[in-house]
């Protein structure tokens, strides 16, 4: 392995991160906004490739600044999770060097390599042996330079803090910087494969895991005061020099097709610029964004009282939407794949014999990602390439999709990366990216849209409406003899962008059908467990947090309860009896251990007044992660109101890097999933979403939050991978508070959002 770094100045032509480096001196900011323009001209010429790093170079990973301090390199971006906190501890573990000299550049494509996207709690599972191997080839390189620096065997040499020392001569010591020297680590490492199954460095010594110093700890998060302040840069915030501004006036049907635009009064806006139309796409573009707003406002209708015949662009009618509450019988109809996800005996056998039969219907409606901040992306197309300043969470995904859209080389495509204010599955950041290109491509100039919130409400994908239907049946012991459960689940990965379908280019992603995103761990003699997915059913629908399973363990977790209840057991008891998986029976009874667990059947004994309190439990296996919850609620029977007073969480996901980031994570996993739970439901007419606004599509406010958020880590130990906790505590929560709210007042709820009505309506139907 060739270990001597090579000069930054050896070569003129090399962009990248190389002259990067050697103009900041080595210092990466994650956030200079760089014109990628000038770079090609200072590189020599236009058209030179912005590709993304081999993952094979060391360079790909990790820098070494002469003021010794490293930067961190890693195609996985931060969505408010503290992911950045965690790939930067796993580094500075293995790196020997300290974590608060230790900088992060994420995302930016051609500074970073394809790790693959950040979703599905895969940030830490998958990019963090990746990491972690690359740090310790790092580690052992800087120790065979050391060893030509003292003349000694790499072997009487130990790595600490930054530096590297003579074993049992501490005095002979050189930094990491001393030894780098202002060099950019070009050694070549082993690499094959890419995104999550990217393989680096596999035969780097890494680390003992029982002598962590920097994993395990609770790091603090670099970007939290300046989040708390307002001073934090969101790709919201972003400005770069000459860009105008653009907005996209959306079809009033989601379907609908462009008739005719009426541009008159619109060159009387100061600052207009041009109106851009491709198809049905159909956008304008202006000095200002106040002038972009009231041009977009003069063509469109999106929220005038008067509907579609006030806009001077005209709209053919469109009304493909099912009717809102006819959306279950309509997902029942829809054809698509049929996938068992167990079958063992025969439940329709065993039906006949049993002693009490119970079915259910669950129900949970189209939710959206309700991101708090709408969705911003700046574009510069041009000629020979493009650049993207965006918040996407899959950077070098969008960068192969816009060289499709555009038909440009893939290294000519640079997408740099910046947080965004409000993110996680695929909302709309993907979405506004094509928006800014089309308007950049059709003015010749860089674009900035920034989507109105009705255009996040309106177009940005959502959580897909899933119906389940349920049967148990107990023998006269109160033994469970048959399980069966089907659900009809549309597409939750429609990667297909909405600019895209209304320009009629030609089609980037693709729909898929839905899957069975459930974890059935019950040990039933009959069971009967299926999938019925299809693709899109009315709106456009992708990963909205624990895609589909959070539905799916609803109606699961629930409905168990159900049985335990007609059996006349403790509801604990009643899992735990049929359960094999260890690590979901040891969450469980840390979770009940943690809350205070006192076995009796539900409902509880009765309660006088007006304030009923109750408790539930669920767990879930998600992504190889157990995660029990028990929550405790009140019920207020005069207006129904449900209020979460305590939530217990039980976590095991394998090794914690960051306990207190952990902490932070399931905490919003659970505020998230409550209001999920109790206030979500997108409303839609056969045209359109009508839940444009707050009011319409309300979500939990602060007095809403629980009092308390208990939490244990199980199997928190070295020995034990990290498998991650983005997800999996999003899952149990419809089910805890359902069993809760039958546990206080008597009463199943069957179908999300738990409004108050809602509940008022259940207690009154069971008297």
């Amino acid at each position: 392995m060739n270990t001597q770094p090579q000069d930054l100045h050896a070569s003129k032509s090399s962009l990248s991160r190389r002259n990067f480096l050697k103009g900041s001196a080595g210092l990466v900011v994650a956030f200079t906004i760089v014109d990628p323009r000038m770079a090609f001209a200072a590189a020599g010429g236009d058209g030179v490739s912005v590709a993304s790093p081999a993952s094979s170079k060391l360079s790909a990973w990790l820098a070494i600044n002469p003021d010794n301090t490293a930067t961190l390199f890693t195609g996985k971006v931060e969505t408010g999770t503290g992911v950045e906190t965690a790939l930067a501890q796993i580094a500075a573990e293995e790196l020997e060097f300290p974590v608060d000299r230790l900088e992060v550049v994420m995302g930016t494509t051609s500074k970073t390599v394809d790790q693959g996207p950040t979703y599905g709690s895969m940030s830490v599972r998958y990019a963090g042996p990746q990491i972690r191997n690359a740090a310790a080839a790092a580690r052992q390189a800087l120790l065979d330079m050391a060893a030509e620096h003292f003349k000694l065997p790499a072997q009487q040499l130990v790595a600490r803090e930054g530096t590297v020392s003579v074993i049992g001569a501490p005095a002979n010591t050189i930094s990491f910087g001393e030894l780098v020297a202002g060099k950019q680590l070009d050694i070549d490492i082993e690499a094959s494969g890419t995104g999550f199954g990217l393989q680096v460095a596999p035969k780097a010594p890494v680390k003992d895991p029982s002598t962590y110093a920097v994993i395990g700890q609770s790091v603090r998060r670099k970007d939290i005061p300046g989040k708390v302040t307002g001073q934090f840069t969101y790709i919201q915030d972003v400005k770069i020099d000459g860009m105008i501004h653009g907005r996209v006036v959306r079809p009033y049907g989601v379907g609908a097709e462009l008739v005719s635009v009426d541009e008159s009064g619109l060159k009387d806006i100061p600052g207009f610029v041009q109106v851009v139309r491709r198809g049905n796409f159909l956008g304008v573009v202006a000095e200002t964004e106040w002038a972009a707003i009231q041009a977009a406002e003069k063509l469109g209708s999106t929220l005038h009282p008067e509907g579609p015949q006030s806009a001077q662009a005209k709209w053919g009618e469109w009304t493909g939407l099912p009717q809102q509450d006819e959306i279950w019988d309509t997902l029942r109809k829809t054809t698509g794949t049929n996938e068992s996800v167990a079958a063992k005996g025969s439940v329709d056998m065993a039906l006949p014999f049993a002693a009490k039969t119970i079915q259910a219907t669950y129900q949970t409606p189209f939710q959206m990602h309700g991101s708090i901040g709408p969705s911003c992306a700046i574009a510069d197309v041009r000629p020979d390439g493009a650049t993207f300043w965006a918040g996407t969470q899959m950077p070098h995904q969008m960068r192969a999709d816009m060289a499709k859209m555009l038909g440009l080389p893939e290294d000519r495509i640079e997408v740099i990366w910046h947080e965004a204010s409000g993110a996680y599955g695929r909302n709309g950041l993907e979405h506004v990216i094509p928006d800014a290109a089309l308007l950049s491509q059709a003015v010749g100039r860089p674009v900035r849209v920034q989507w109105m919130r009705w255009d996040e409400h309106g177009w940005e994908p959502k959580g897909p409406p899933i119906v389940q239907d349920l049967t148990g049946a107990l023998d006269e012991n109160g033994n469970v003899v048959a399980w069966r459960h089907h659900m009809w689940v549309p597409t939750t990965g429609d990667t297909r962008l909405v600019a895209v379908e209304l320009a009629g280019l030609p089609e980037i992603g693709g729909e898929g059908t839905g899957n069975a995103s459930i974890t059935y761990a019950y040990n039933f003699d009959n069971a009967d467990v299926a999938c019925h997915g299809m693709g899109r059913v009315g709106l456009l629908t992708a990963w909205l947090r624990s895609p589909a399973q959070f539905e799916t363990t609803y109606a699961m977790e629930a409905f168990i309860d159900e049985l335990a209840a007609e059996a006349k057991q403790d509801p604990l008891t009643f899992r735990l009896k049929y359960l094999n998986d260890q690590r979901a029976i040891d969450v469980l009874r840390a979770a009940a251990e943690a809350y205070g667990w006192e076995s009796r059947p539900s409902p509880a004994p009765q309660q006088d007044g007006k304030m009923a309190t109750g408790r539930g439990i669920a767990w879930v296996n998600r992504d190889d992660v157990r995660v029990a919850t028990i929550a405790e609620v009140t019920v207020d029977r005069e207006s129904g109101e449900i209020r979460v007073k305590r939530v217990v969480v039980a976590h095991d996901c394998g090794l914690v890097v960051n306990p207190d980031g952990l902490r932070n994570q399931i905490e919003g996993n659970i505020i998230q999933s409550i209001s999920r739970t109790l206030h979500e439901e997108v409303t839609f007419d056969t045209s359109r979403v009508t839940s444009l606004d707050w009011e319409g599509y309300p979500i939990l406010r602060f007095e809403e939050i629980p009092d308390q958020i208990d939490m244990v880590f199980v199997n928190n130990r070295p020995e034990y991978p990290s498998y991650g906790g983005g997800e999996p505590s999003t899952c149990p929560t419809a089910a805890v508070i359902s069993n809760a709210v039958y546990d206080a007042v008597g009463v199943r709820l069957r179908q999300t959002p738990f409004r108050p009505e809602r509940v008022k309506a259940a207690m009154s139907q069971t008297g």
